[in-house]
């Protein structure tokens, strides 16, 4: 067990401690709960809620880590034993063309096999995918990443509007009024990426560390990286709703922090433009390069308090308005016509792996220079399925 699961574990324990006690007081005192007793019970059970999905989230990212962990090294050789293993086996003695299985291991990323697109495939809209799937980059912590065994494109629903009821009570015997959702398809297809890296034979016969475990596990993390930064470009582009904008000529940050309107006011503008379902969400999120990380670590509201606040344990992600904050290679950083900070549901964003992550050797590949070559390829897309989940903050032009 983590120590991020181990302390979320303590705080839901200690809420929950904190909530018995205010109902054991009234007990012992034989009377009812004040409405102060029953306000802080409410927001005792507010804040239980959000503790278990935010435990639930953390248990599944520390066991999604284990089973990739699992995944790059099973079958290792043990200590003290003579027994070659799987992947030993495969580094050892594999001919041109053979593959050692890298793929995803996560239980409830859903696997299906694709129908061929055109005619009527386009008419048959891929179910809906709304369950948490973590792996090792940032952001796929928080969408939904779904694992297909081959590549073809997938058209899936993108909602642009939603129906509402009316802004009047309906009479009895009234007719209903019409209000329909917007629902189109976008497709979901993918893209190959992946590398070649040729090591001397001498190395992987002498060196007395696993430098075939290693060399897997920096293709596993390459390909992860990859991924990662298709689904900020499928952010970037598909979450098209603007939530806040900084005023003119503030272009290289949030402008100052003591004005109304700057500063930390702009993030609370920000969050509060996502509608409650989504920004209430687990999956709910801050998102932004590095650079827009340190604006924001320096950032303080008009007492004085930092905005940005640390996790107090490893594992614990950082935390602004209370969600926490991913920082990923590709989003904007401020500057005119940019588009620095997102936040919302990122349950909205589809990430798609075809055929898992695929790691190959060669022994023949790189013969005449007494090398063994390492292949690392995936085949990955992203898109963005509801505009008006993840908002954006915008700079101005000039």
């Amino acid at each position: 067990m983590s120590l991020y699961v181990k302390a979320l574990e303590e705080m839901r324990d200690l809420l929950a401690s904190q909530k018995a006690e205010i109902i054991n007081a009234a007990l012992r005192e034989k009377r009812a709960l004040t409405p102060d007793d029953q306000s802080k019970s409410d927001n005792l059970d507010t804040a239980l809620v959000d503790a278990d999905k935010r435990l639930q989230a953390a248990r599944q990212h520390e066991q999604r880590e284990a089973d990739i962990e699992a995944s790059l090294t099973q079958g290792r050789k043990g200590a003290g034993t003579e027994e070659r293993s799987d992947f030993d086996k495969f580094i050892r003695e594999s001919r041109a063309g053979d593959g050692f299985d890298l793929q995803f291991r996560a239980s409830d990323i859903e696997r299906r096999a694709m129908s061929a697109t055109g005619g009527t495939g386009k008419a048959s809209v891929a179910s809906t995918l709304w369950e948490y799937a973590v792996e090792a980059s940032e952001i796929l912590a928080y969408a939904q990443v779904m694992s297909t065994a081959d590549g073809n494109t997938i058209p899936m629903p993108k909602a642009t509007v939603h129906a509402e009821p009316g802004a009047t009570d309906i009479p009895a015997n009234d007719p209903i009024p019409e209000d329909d959702s917007t629902i189109t398809t976008v497709d979901l297809s993918v893209a190959k990426r992946g590398y070649l890296t040729f090591v001397p034979n001498e190395l992987l016969q002498d060196a007395t560390f696993d430098v075939e475990g290693y060399i897997a596990r920096n293709a596993g993390r390459a390909l992860g990286l990859n991924v990662a930064q298709a689904a900020v470009a499928a952010a970037i582009a598909g979450f098209t709703t603007q939530g806040a904008v900084t005023p003119a000529g503030v272009l290289t940050g949030l402008g100052a922090q003591n004005e109304v309107g700057q500063g930390s006011d702009l993030l609370v503008d920000l969050f509060h433009s996502v509608i409650a379902p989504y920004r209430t969400s687990a999956s709910a999120a801050w998102g932004v390069a590095d650079l827009t990380a340190a604006v924001l670590r320096k950032l303080k509201t008009s007492t004085g308090d930092l905005v940005w606040q640390d996790g107090l344990t490893a594992g614990n992600p950082s935390v602004v308005l209370g969600k926490p904050v991913f920082i990923a290679p590709g989003f904007d950083t401020f500057a005119a016509s940019k588009k620095p900070i997102f936040f919302g549901d990122w349950q909205a964003l589809v990430v798609r792996i075809a055929g898992g992550l695929r790691f190959e050797r060669s022994a023949e590949a790189g013969f005449k220079n007494d090398q063994t070559a390492f292949k690392a390829i995936v085949r990955r897309g992203a898109v963005a399925l509801d505009p008006n989940a993840v908002k954006f903050l915008a700079t101005p032009a000039v």
